[in-house]
């Protein structure tokens, strides 16, 4: 199949926020699947994404959760490869990863390979889809999978909020009744179950109703033949999707309202409540205005609301969205709060809330829309959207109606049609009302009644709105031209400035970017972080109005910034944000605790990537060769001049404290106290946490060979020989700069300390053998690794690791004579990968069996 003129998938790519150089193109085969192809040349990484447009709203009544319970036995063995965990083992030896969702009216299944693994990966994945075995053994194994999930996540408030959503729609509706799917539901006859998991899949899993994507660094034109040879191995089916299966969006929802809800237990660690608004949209007027409701959803998230609701509350998220988890088709807002200032003691106000945001939208409707908000270049989460986008419309075929009236819209986007959730972590939060519970989940609610519209109460409680925080656009000063060469500008005690352009990408967008790092208290980084991140929330949704990008961080090196986008608005966005940083340092910082949400072992894994690093001395560098450390480090890149980056700097300068702040010495130690999770749920857990020997980008590679030789392994082990559970896992993460692993276990019923010992036992057992690799093999990961470590796949990727990279470098100390750019990180850690050798694999292997690395237990058992 040949691609369109090079024009046309040039601009589509560009449409779709793709980086610069990309080409798109999708078709649709003869047997009617949706096929997408896009060309990346900088992609490291080959992304495949396969969906389908049928999910858990599909499923009969009588086997709720029979969607869930088909994606998981997709990956149990298919007609061309057969095997239990053909596809685990494959895609790990590549070093890839892969995953699975089900939704309520899509599933998909995504692959992340080598390049080069893109035939197979397709074949592999189209025979997964199309010829699953399902088997009645390994299905009725798998239900007890699922069972146990199920009984984890009733510690999950995700699985208590959809259970709760489900009081909103009119009875009879799918969408009213829980359908994670558990022994109850499934049944006990796995022959029986097997024949309505094979109707299922005949009637849903049909090419018209399905999509490919693939983004790859490979030609366009070689991506469409791999997608269309593969593609038609989908053959039509004779079944036609079952009439009924899935109802009109509009005719799930009964009378507007609200609900207030809670889990059965307090989950230490949720936020002090949140408020869902959220208004139901007919899908045809949906997809007819899909531009215009991007337009709206920019307009409510530009930083005015937030502004607005922070000045009466402790605001510390506000997400507006138009694919809400469990709503269809609908807009909605959701606000996180740290804290609630009660009223008179009755509790939070939330007619206020209603008011405000309803206020908001009315305002915004009567604005002129702004233009579409840029697409990030997340190039992980793009395939998965897209497929999701195809499946759906496939699930749709109707032709959309471009002439259908937004008034007809408008009148959906009232406050009268608003629903809305309230989640109250605890009972007592609403202690004088009366709660009612779902006797599947346990979920605690109470119906809450729509507020009288036709009187003036909301308009009298709303607050005062406020503007969104002004990002000043300031006229470049008149410079001469730059005879200054790229590198370090100025260096004293007070300010440290590097100047120069990023090598990679080139780029002709008159794009800046300044990059920040000030000295910081070395312990509370997660708290004070939050803290600023709470104080920004105005600042950093106006940024992406304006289509800036602002970052920020912390760790033990200090705390920065990044900030990106059009030259003349960079200082007032950057000096704003500092602001802010001073001013959510002169406050308490409140508590930062992980959010407790998802199983026991992902909560475990998060703290992975937010833990303090450990507690081990650096070598003091040099007096000969060291310079003193400035207060501010700065780097100014992009289309900023050498003469506007001195000036600007010293302005930035000028915001910081003359004083740093006092650096807490730790304890010099290779090993962390124990840590226990606070309790959620029936589960026992434990985690080994287990940290390099230092944050170089040596040690990073070798954590990471390590945890591709031991995770399939790890998980053999630990589900199959000991029978623990559905959660097994080696997972590489990094946090605070450093590289760490995480060994995981999550059981329903095995004790911790029969968990741990267990743990440990692999590792005396199994943990030095599987490091020790043939050359040849070693080889091969090697490869595989240097090809997912090479250049960026976008500019802001090029930004980060060229700035960290730099505050590493400063941290350490500089050469008198090394003021200039050294070569990009990407190309040193490329000669680092090429020195490594089979042995220094196996010598982190003994060192690690004998903890000889830095190394804590994370723990968690029930009440």
């Amino acid at each position: 199949m040949s691609a369109s003129t090079s024009t046309e998938t040039i601009d589509a790519a560009r449409r779709e926020g793709l980086p610069s150089g990309s080409r798109l193109q999708g078709v649709r085969l003869a047997n009617g699947l949706h096929v997408l192809a896009a060309e990346v040349p900088d992609a490291r990484r080959l992304r495949l994404v396969g969906a389908v447009g049928a999910g858990y709203l599909d499923e009969p009544m009588a086997y709720r959760g029979l969607a869930h319970l088909l994606e998981h036995a997709l990956f149990l063995g298919s007609g061309g490869f057969p095997g239990v965990s053909e596809l685990s083992r494959w895609v790990g030896h590549l070093g890839g990863r892969y995953n699975a969702c089900t939704g309520e009216t899509t599933t998909d299944i995504h692959l992340h390979l080598p390049p080069e693994a893109a035939e197979e990966g397709l074949a592999r994945l189209v025979d997964l889809l199309g010829r699953p075995l399902l088997l009645p053994e390994r299905i009725a194994h798998e239900v007890g999978v699922l069972d146990a999930e199920y009984r984890a996540r009733l510690a999950d408030p995700a699985l208590h909020r959809l259970a709760a959503l489900g009081r909103l729609c009119r009875p009879g509706h799918p969408a009213r009744a829980c359908h994670a799917g558990n022994r109850d539901t499934l049944g006990q006859d796995p022959e029986r179950l097997v024949g309505h998991l094979q109707d299922f899949h005949r009637r849903h899993y049909r090419p018209e109703r399905m999509a490919l994507v693939m983004l790859a660094p490979l030609p366009l034109e070689a991506q469409l033949e791999l997608l269309t040879h593969h593609g038609h191995e989908l053959g039509a089916s004779a079944a036609s999707p079952s009439p009924g299966a899935s109802e009109a969006q509009a005719s799930r929802w009964g009378e507007p309202g609200g609900i207030a809800w809670c889990p059965p237990e307090t989950i230490v660690g949720s936020p002090a409540a949140t408020l869902e608004l959220f208004w139901p949209l007919p899908g045809d007027l949906a997809r007819a205005h899909a531009e215009w409701l991007d337009a709206l959803v920019a307009r409510l998230a530009d930083g005015a609301l937030a502004a607005t609701l922070q000045s009466a509350f402790g605001l510390e998220a506000l997400d507006v969205s138009l694919s809400t988890p469990g709503t269809g088709h609908a807009l909605g807002i959701r606000l996180g709060f740290s804290e609630l200032k009660p009223r008179h003691g009755d509790g939070p106000p939330l007619s206020t809330l209603l008011a405000t945001c309803h206020g908001s939208l009315e305002r915004a409707l009567q604005q002129p829309m702004p233009p579409p908000p840029r697409v990030t270049g997340d190039l992980d989460a793009w395939p998965r959207r897209q497929a999701q986008r195809l499946a759906s419309q496939a699930r749709h075929p109707e032709v959309v109606d471009a002439m259908a009236s937004r008034t007809a819209l408008a009148a959906w986007l009232t406050p009268g049609q608003c629903r809305w959730l309230w989640y109250c972590p605890s009972q007592e939060s609403l202690s004088d009302t009366a709660w009612e519970i779902l006797e599947e989940t346990g979920t605690l609610y109470r119906m809450l009644p729509s507020p009288d519209t036709d009187t003036d109460t909301t308009q009298v409680s709303a607050l005062s709105p406020r503007p969104a925080p002004r990002i000043a656009l300031e006229p470049s000063p008149e410079t001469g031209s730059d005879t200054d060469v790229p590198g370090r500008l100025h260096h004293d005690k007070r300010l440290a400035l590097w100047w120069g352009p990023l090598i990679w990408p080139d780029s002709d967008e008159p794009e800046a970017s300044w990059c920040l790092s000030w000295p910081a208290e070395s312990t509370g980084h997660r708290a004070r972080l939050a803290q600023w991140q709470r104080h920004c929330l105005p600042l950093r949704q106006a940024t992406e109005a304006h289509g800036l990008t602002l970052l920020t961080g912390s760790d033990p090196r200090g705390d920065w910034l990044l900030a990106s986008g059009e030259p003349g608005r960079l200082p007032s966005l950057v000096e704003q944000a500092m602001k802010h940083w001073l001013a959510a340092r002169r406050d308490a910082p409140s508590g930062a605790a992980q959010p407790a949400e998802g199983l026991i072992a992902q909560r475990l894994l998060c703290e992975l990537e937010s833990c303090p690093a450990p507690h081990i001395p650096r070598p003091a560098p040099r007096s000969d060769i060291a310079e003193p450390a400035s207060t501010l480090l700065c780097w100014a890149g992009g289309s900023l001049d050498a003469e506007t980056a001195r000036q600007h700097a010293h302005r930035f300068a000028d915001l910081l404290p003359n004083t740093p702040p006092p650096h807490a010495t730790p304890p010099d130690t290779g090993e962390w106290e124990t840590v226990w999770l606070t309790s959620q749920g029936a589960d026992q857990a434990a985690m080994l946490e287990v940290a390099g020997h230092d944050d170089t980008p040596r040690s990073r590679f070798l954590l990471q060979l390590m945890a591709q030789c031991h995770d399939a392994a790890f998980q053999h082990a630990m589900r199959q020989r000991h029978g623990f559970g559905y959660v097994a896992a080696v997972r590489y993460r990094e946090a605070a700069g450093w590289p760490r692993l995480g060994y995981v276990v999550q059981s329903p019923h095995a004790s911790v300390e029969t968990v741990r010992l267990a743990i440990e036992d692999f590792l005396q057992d199994q943990g030095v053998s599987l490091a020790r690799l043939e050359t040849t093999e070693f080889r091969q990961r090697l490869d595989r690794l240097a090809a997912s470590q090479g250049r960026p796949e976008t500019r802001l990727e090029g930004i980060q690791r060229t700035w960290q990279a730099l505050r590493q470098r400063s941290a350490d100390g500089f050469d008198p004579g090394s003021a200039r750019w050294r070569p990009p990180p990407w190309e040193e850690e490329q000669e680092v990968l090429a020195s490594l050798a089979a042995s220094d694999l196996a010598a982190l292997a003994d060192a690690l069996v004998m903890s000889g690395l830095p190394h804590r237990w994370w723990l968690h058992s029930p009440r």
